[in-house]
């Protein structure tokens, strides 16, 4: 696809520390000091000249107040490190970081210290955007993420969804979509800049075009709509179980992605939004519930690579939309596709990469970045052997890199579940935790995938607690009737256990081969 033939340099990459704020600083060599002779001759000038503004010339020298001055000036103090006021330990008390999440230059602890408030009964609400391709498209993946997230900090509703379904198989977990008369465009397979809701997808309609959410589960307060303002923009009408309870203008004198909220009547069940007049470009409508807890946006494109956020979507709308959104962190998930295009992953994918982290830096200096590498992928090698592509590890150790680079955290999918030969693994296991085109993982596979990320997200905001002196609370020695901490009883339970049946035939098919059977 033309897609890949991209040329474009790498931009610079902003220089940032990358040492851990819970290490001491260490010790200054010998020299490092200033100097005691330099510090003796400017003290003597400094005397020499008071004293001649002393007693020879008034007007010249030094003049003796600046020195009272000198010490009553009010110095500013450093800014604090972000995060609560409690003492931090030595790291070398700290428990060991874990090769498949790195965070060397620390940069989730504007997140950690707003789940810790969370935590706290401060209110508010933190916001996660995760950009992906198609396994996160049908929100299997990320809403297992999302239940086990909002369990623990709080539900702030079901969060953002694309107006209408781009693809039959698209799909958010809590909310059931239907629709009709749209014109519908995506991101994906372009090389040019394009208007874009937040989630890279636009919908243009006229009256007789519709959608219809069905909210299932907890009860949502309120709704809110991502439209196109621009001349000439027509109207829009919003309901909530058949009764409209809102109109909207989508005209205005200059273009620019606009949000419309409205409050939903208690026990609303279905919501709809349709054009009332002229023609409305709409983006997304986002579900919410109260003023407080943890919203997981579930941003996924079928085929969708790291171009649709390095190049695709347009600057000046993207920056109104992330402005809205306030993001606490920024999760980057792309690969998949990529790995079908060889070359372009040995020579582009690593500049394309930094690109895409380049442009979030510049739109939103605020939000904490994670690269979450792809899943294992297999390709069939002969009538039963399956084997991982040989792209996917290069594009896992590149996402390594850059990220470190950039100062961004890392998470690799792609480790945690067992590395090379793991599809093989999940397509023979029973029951299978992934499709037949070894890529897309069932549900069953998807909550394996969830449950892994979770638990190493957790150890990394214990570690993060611990640096700052808050206690952490043990995980429970048994299962219990409510969700713990971490992955919850019943997704710890799954993951273990499937875990356990992997590695029975991992090592059943390791002894086979070198007996010899099958």
């Amino acid at each position: 696809m033309a897609i890949f033939n991209l040329s474009e340099p790498a931009p610079p990459i902003p220089d940032q520390p990358d040492s851990d704020p819970a290490t001491p600083p260490a010790p200054k060599p010998p020299g490092s000091r200033f100097p005691l002779k330099t510090a003796l001759a400017i003290a003597f000038a400094a005397i020499l000249l008071a004293g001649w503004n002393l007693k020879v010339d008034p007007g010249k020298g030094l003049d003796s107040s600046i020195f009272g001055d000198a010490f009553s000036l009010h110095w500013p103090q450093r800014p604090s490190q972000p995060g609560p006021a409690q003492p931090k330990i030595d790291a070398s008390k700290l428990p060991p970081t874990s090769p498949v999440f790195v965070d060397g230059s620390n940069s989730l602890d504007p997140f950690f210290v707003a789940l810790y408030k969370l935590e706290q009964g401060k209110g508010g609400v933190v916001t996660i955007l995760h950009y992906g391709d198609s396994p996160t498209t049908a929100d299997l993946i990320t809403g297992d993420i999302r239940a086990q997230l909002q369990s623990r900090f709080g539900d702030a509703g079901r969060g953002y969804t694309l107006v209408a379904k781009p693809w039959a198989w698209y799909g958010h977990r809590g909310v059931e979509m239907s629709s009709s008369g749209w014109r519908m465009r995506t991101g994906v397979g372009l090389v040019r800049e394009g208007i874009y809701g937040l989630g890279g997808a636009a919908f243009e309609g006229k009256q007789g075009a519709w959608s219809k959410f069905h909210i299932t589960g907890s009860e949502q307060t309120a709704v809110e709509i991502e439209y196109l303002a621009h001349p000439g923009g027509g109207s829009f009408a919003v309901a909530a179980d058949g009764n409209q309870i809102a109109t909207q203008s989508t005209d205005s004198e200059t273009q620019a992605a606009a949000f419309f909220h409205a409050e939903l009547p208690p026990g609303t069940k279905i919501v709809s939004v349709q054009p009332s007049s002229g023609t409305v470009t709409l983006f997304g409508v986002d579900c919410r519930r109260g003023q407080s807890g943890l919203l997981y946006d579930s941003l996924g494109l079928n085929g969708a690579t790291t171009s649709v956020l390095a190049r695709v979507m347009q600057p000046q709308i993207w920056k109104q939309e992330l402005d809205h959104a306030g993001p606490s962190l920024i999760i980057i998930n792309y690969g998949s596709n990529e790995s079908s295009f060889g070359k372009f992953v040995h020579t582009q994918y690593a500049n394309e990469l930094r690109l895409a982290i380049a442009r979030i830096r510049q739109l939103d200096p605020n939000a904490s970045i994670l690269i979450m590498s792809p899943m294992d992928r297999g390709e069939r090698t002969g009538l039963d052997e399956i084997e991982t592509m040989d792209t996917i590890p290069e594009i896992v150790a590149i996402q390594r890199q850059v990220a470190a680079e950039t100062h961004c955290a890392f998470f690799s999918t792609y480790e945690a579940m067992g590395s090379k030969g793991t599809m093989a693994r999940w397509y023979a296991a029973s029951p299978r935790l992934v499709t037949a085109d070894l890529l897309h993982p069932t549900p069953q596979g998807a909550t394996i995938v969830a449950g892994l990320f979770l638990e190493q997200l957790s150890l990394r905001y214990d570690r993060w607690k611990m640096q700052h002196g808050i206690a952490v609370q043990p995980s429970p020695a048994t299962p219990a009737s409510k969700p713990a901490p971490r992955t919850g009883p019943k997704l710890a339970a799954k993951v273990a256990t499937v875990k356990t049946a992997l590695n029975a035939q991992s090592a059943n098919h390791h002894h086979d081969k070198t007996t010899g059977t099958k």
